[in-house]
């Protein structure tokens, strides 16, 4: 997490293959609310991704 220059938290998200690469910004809620439609199965995703969710982003 940082701050958008506001101080407004946001989530940056990049591809870790290429970590110099562009960033996606989201505010967090967006992005709550983003897992959580993950995690109630509204998007594609391989069963295992969807466990480990809750470790992989928990605050």
């Amino acid at each position: 997490m940082s701050n958008d220059g506001q101080g407004e938290r946001v989530i940056a998200v990049r591809d870790s293959k290429d970590p110099d690469g562009p960033k996606l910004f989201f505010s967090v809620s967006a992005w709550r609310d983003f897992l959580n439609r993950i995690k109630a199965g509204e998007y594609e995703l391989p069963e295992d991704m969807r466990e480990g969710l809750d470790e992989r982003f928990a605050r």
